[in-house]
């Protein structure tokens, strides 16, 4: 079964790549792709796993599998529910937000391609320094489309916005590409993380997606170095 998953994955990847399979279309279900490739569906579905770890895939519940939004394609990686929960629900400990800068702008070049927008389409422009025990741990800065996420209040980033996108606008949060860099503090890791100047930050870099594989959030956070660690998973093939 290892060969022929690999198989599968592979011929499934190459009609993505070169575009047999195109932005945000359903692939065939399992059952078509049993037949295609004369496998068993738990060989097609462990073909499928990859794919959406890659990020080359997302899966909508009862509907199927689509291919995902190109961007970095070969770079994107599904995260775990957990990774995705924000701090809120992901720190086991006490957290609260400080917002620093809330305001709207205009998206520059930059933003505009990661949240796949116009330039100089209406986006939120959010720092907030966010608190694990009292403790404050991470800068954060956030950029969302305001067509897209609306009613974002002061009320909203003082809590969770990633609560206030699922529960209150009913969307499913599903995926993130994630860089991971050493960086230098400055002056501002120096007022709000109590860093020295001596000292360095972990900044992550994330461009973070819905469930139809629409970018929502584009953000830089810089972490206290001595406060997290931050581990991936990856699958040879």
């Amino acid at each position: 079964m290892e060969i022929k998953y690999k198989n599968i994955y592979n011929s499934i990847k190459n009609k993505i790549t070169t575009g047999v399979y195109k932005e945000n279309e359903q692939i065939p279900d399992e059952m078509s792709l049993c037949k295609e490739y004369a496998c068993s569906r738990m060989t097609v579905k462990k073909a499928l796993d990859m794919l959406v770890q890659e990020g080359l895939v997302y899966r909508k519940r009862g509907q199927g599998s689509f291919v995902m939004l190109q961007g970095d394609i070969h770079h994107r990686l599904l995260l775990q529910e957990s990774e995705l929960a924000g701090l809120t629900r992901s720190m086991p400990g006490k957290t609260k937000s400080t917002v620093l800068e809330f305001r709207l702008m205009f998206a520059d070049e930059k933003i505009a391609q990661c949240l796949k927008l116009n330039v100089n389409d209406p986006i939120y422009n959010i720092l907030r320094l966010r608190f694990i025990e009292n403790k404050p741990c991470i800068l954060e800065r956030t950029y969302m489309s305001v067509t897209l996420i609306p009613g974002i209040t002061l009320d909203v980033l003082n809590h969770s916005i990633y609560n206030y996108i699922e529960q209150e606008l009913c969307y499913k949060i599903a995926s993130a590409q994630k860089t991971s860099r050493a960086d230098i503090s400055n002056s501002f890791d120096h007022k709000y993380l109590l860093l020295k100047e001596i000292e360095p930050v972990l900044e992550v870099e994330q461009i973070a997606y819905l469930d139809n594989g629409q970018p929502f959030e584009y953000s830089i956070t810089r972490h206290r170095y001595d406060y997290f660690e931050f581990t991936t998973y990856s699958v040879r093939r």
